[in-house]
């Protein structure tokens, strides 16, 4: 998606309306792959995600930021949480225990 739009790492595109740089870890591997584009995170991406989201860019848009899955919400694993899940079901604050 990225090569279609001319990108290439280290680069910005002719037109200068993208700059491509990798980095090392965004944090959040359970909305993997993602991209931030300025201060927004897009997550859950595929192909046809991530040219979707570039071409509405180009087009001076403002895609949805956040997870791009359908019926997803959070970042937290497809089906619901898989940590803490005493914490989720019964709404319990470990922070005296801490």
């Amino acid at each position: 998606a990225c090569k279609n739009r001319g990108m290439a790492k280290g680069k910005t595109t002719p037109d200068g309306l993208f700059t491509l740089t990798e980095v090392e870890c965004m944090g959040n591997c359970a909305s993997a792959p993602m991209v931030q584009i300025n201060d927004d995170n897009f997550e859950d991406l595929n192909y046809d995600r991530t040219v979707a989201i570039l071409d509405a860019l180009a087009q001076g848009k403002s895609p949805k930021a956040g997870t791009q899955e359908p019926g997803r919400h959070t970042v937290e694993p497809l089906g619901g949480p898989t940590s803490l899940t005493a914490m989720v079901s019964d709404n319990h604050d470990y922070r005296s225990e801490w």
